[in-house]
């Protein structure tokens, strides 16, 4: 057989998978995790969660009015409201209606509407961001998301697509398609 002619058949595949690799990068890294599909493991009901740093102090605290474990060793929390505590004594509050706990995985996803209210590292005044999802990093303490976010402060208000911040209320990065619309002050 001719090698010019195999040139084209080995291309087309090739081709079709780079196309394919191209699609999917910008789909984000971690996408959120479905529910199990066998019936949970146990169930907790009016659940009160803390959880402890390497020093012993709180650094999180949480009420669910549900959470489910499965055998693959994942969770969903439902009615769920968290304390991200830090030692500036300006802790993040959140709330949403579900979250899921993935098997392996130390992160957890907040699913919306999902409330999170802080404070803007800039001055310290009180921050409302609203938003569909939200992963929170117990390890890194971070919370972050790629979804759109609505925010809301008493002299400024705005919107961005992606989130990320630490729970010591110093940095809060807006990633994309950043609007704000600033008020001045009376």
């Amino acid at each position: 057989m001719n090698p010019r002619r195999l040139i084209p058949l080995l291309l087309v595949p090739a081709l079709g998978g780079m196309y394919y690799t191209l699609q999917r990068m910008g789909e984000p890294a971690s996408a959120p995790a479905a529910a199990p599909a066998s019936p949970p493991l146990y169930r907790l009901n009016q659940a009160e969660l803390t959880r402890y740093g390497s020093d012993g102090t709180p650094m999180l605290r949480g009420i669910a009015q549900r959470v489910d474990y499965f055998p693959d060793q994942s969770g969903q929390a439902y009615d769920l409201q968290l304390d991200l505590l830090s030692a500036s004594g300006t802790p993040w509050r959140l709330s949403a209606p579900g979250a899921v706990l993935p098997a392996g995985d130390h992160r957890f996803e907040l699913s919306g509407p999902v409330l999170a209210e802080g404070h803007w590292p800039d001055d310290g005044s009180a921050l409302q961001a609203r938003t569909e999802r939200l992963w929170i990093d117990p390890d890194l303490h971070e919370i972050e998301t790629d979804a759109a976010v609505e925010l809301q402060g008493e002299l400024r208000e705005g919107h961005a697509r992606g989130l990320r911040a630490d729970w010591s209320a110093r940095t809060l990065w807006l990633l994309h398609d950043v609007q704000m619309q600033y008020e001045a002050p009376h």
